[in-house]
């Protein structure tokens, strides 16, 4: 079990400039870059999207950006944040539409450690457990036997397909033993990998 920043955004203007964070649940680092481009190709007229993130369970994969402005003044206060507050797994960018009062290093330092800041309180924390997800495929007849022992153990069903059999994926805590809760069907999941999910995503 981790902690993560809920999905959310904060504004905060300083002297006519505008800061908009955001907070994103990330798998692994190589799902910053497409939610950096993303948010550029958003706010065209920004100044600067700078961003810091933790990515991994322990808290030594992480990484953060100036995007331009003084070196150490943006994303470090940033990742700083999430550091401060234990959170794992979490992006947060900050965009900057510069307003056309300069505030200094410290006064910029301080913009985005508060812009991080107050988006984690306003947010919060949200716990994320690590779960398996497994390829299953059975016969029509035994699916919904299958699908009641498999949320019996506390597993979420999702991408069902019905064609020649019923395929699905099951997520499971990681610690289930999913293949030996479906041998008695003569089901032979496929496990395909491990994630972590949020809170009130798991049905």
């Amino acid at each position: 079990m981790i902690v993560c920043v809920n999905p959310a955004q904060y504004e905060l203007v300083v002297k006519r400039s505008q800061f908009i964070a955001r907070s994103r649940y990330i798998e692994s680092r190589a799902d910053v870059k497409p939610i950096i481009d993303e948010l550029r190709a958003e706010h065209v007229g920004a100044r600067h999207v700078c961003y810091g993130y933790i990515a991994d369970e322990k808290g030594d994969d992480f990484g953060y950006d100036d995007d331009g402005e003084p070196s150490g003044t943006a994303g470090k206060p940033i990742y700083s944040a999430l550091a401060a507050v234990g959170a794992r797994k979490t992006l947060i960018s900050v965009v900057r539409y510069f307003g056309g009062i300069k505030l200094g290093a410290g006064g910029l330092t301080r913009a985005y450690r508060q812009s991080a800041s107050e988006l984690i309180a306003a947010a919060g924390l949200v716990s994320a457990e690590k779960r398996a997800a497994y390829a299953v495929r059975c016969d029509g007849e035994v699916y919904k036997k299958a699908v009641a022992v498999l949320r019996g153990i506390g597993c979420t069903i999702e991408n069902i397909v019905y064609d020649d059999a019923v395929r699905f994926t099951a997520l499971a805590p990681a610690e289930k033993d999913v293949a030996g809760a479906l041998s008695p069907l003569k089901i032979s999941p496929v496990k395909i990998d491990e994630r972590y999910v949020l809170d009130g995503e798991r049905a």
